[in-house]
C-alpha cells in the first residue's frame, strides 16, 4: 500500500526518485530539530545575562535559580516591557513604602506607581528580599529544586490571582531546562504540586485592596524590616506587588 502511494506520487510529479528522497530526509530532519527551534534566542539571551545573579541570590536568599528567571521572563515580558525598559523593574514591584523614584501612578487618581531602580540587577535585588518577607516564609519549606511546588507555592501565597500563573512558571522552566541551572532535574508533571495553606494574614479581608478595588485610601501597615541597602520592602498587599496576568489597575 505505502509503496503503490508513493509511486502514485512519484508519477504525479515530474521530480527524479533521489529529490524524493532528499525530500523526505529533509523534513525528517526538520521535525527532529524542532524542540530546539522551540527555544528562542531572546529568552536564551535573558538567561544567560540574568542567571549568575539568580544563582547568588539562591545562595544567599534561598530563592530558586529556575523561579527568579522564569518569573523576571514571564513579568517582564524577557525585557521588553515599557517597566523593564525604563524603569529597570522585572518583576512588577509597585512603590508603597518606596523613597526612591517611582515610575507612573498618578496621586490625582489615587494610582501607586512602580519602584523605579538605577539597573536590572536592583530589581532582582529587591525581589529576592521580596520572597523573603513573612507572607512566603512556608515556601522555604520546598527544596530549590522543587520547582513545581515553588510555583503552586506563590500563587497560594498571593503573588497572583491568575489560576495559571503556576503553569506559565513551570512550562518557562521546563521548556528552557532552567531546573538544570542550580543542578536540579525535570520533575514528574503527572504528580501535582505540593499545595500550601495561607495563614489567616493571607486570607485578610483586605488581602487583594489593591488589586481588586478602586478605593486606595486603605494605607498599608509597617513594612517589614529589611537591610539597609534597600528602603524596606513590605509585604505582598502592602507592597502592592502584581503576578502579570493580575488585575494590574
Amino acid at each position: 500500500m505505502s509503496f503503490n502511494f508513493e509511486r502514485k506520487i512519484i508519477d504525479f510529479f515530474p521530480i527524479n526518485k533521489q529529490i524524493y528522497n532528499f525530500c523526505l530526509i529533509f523534513a525528517f530532519f526538520c521535525a527532529l530539530s524542532a524542540p530546539a527551534q522551540s527555544k528562542h534566542q531572546r529568552y536564551l539571551d535573558y538567561i544567560e545575562r540574568y542567571k549568575t545573579i539568580a544563582l547568588q541570590h539562591e545562595k544567599e536568599y534561598g530563592v530558586p535559580a529556575s523561579i527568579t528567571l522564569a518569573q523576571g521572563l514571564l513579568e517582564s515580558s524577557v525585557g521588553q516591557s515599557k517597566m523593564a525598559q525604563e524603569a529597570n523593574n522585572h518583576f512588577g514591584i509597585k512603590a508603597y513604602h518606596w523613597k526612591g523614584e517611582v515610575y507612573g501612578g498618578c496621586d490625582s487618581l489615587h494610582q501607586v506607581g512602580y519602584r523605579k531602580y538605577g539597573k536590572p540587577e536592583d530589581s532582582f535585588l529587591d525581589h529576592a528580599m521580596f520572597l523573603k518577607g513573612q507572607r512566603y516564609s512556608i515556601l522555604y519549606e520546598f527544596e530549590v529544586t522543587d520547582y513545581r511546588s515553588w510555583a503552586q507555592g506563590l500563587r497560594d501565597c498571593g503573588y497572583a490571582e491568575d489560576a495559571n500563573y503556576p503553569n506559565k512558571l513551570i512550562n518557562i522552566i521546563e521548556q528552557y531546562e532552567l531546573y538544570a541551572i542550580n543542578g536540579g532535574k525535570r520533575l514528574d508533571g503527572g504528580k501535582p504540586a505540593v499545595t500550601v495553606e495561607p495563614s489567616n494574614e493571607n486570607e485578610s479581608s483586605g488581602r487583594w485592596y489593591h488589586r481588586k478595588r478602586r478605593d486606595r485610601s486603605q494605607q498599608p501597615v509597617a513594612p517589614q524590616e529589611q537591610s539597609q541597602e534597600l528602603q524596606p520592602t513590605p509585604t505582598p498587599m502592602q507592597q502592592g506587588h502584581v503576578g502579570s496576568s493580575a488585575d494590574n489597575d
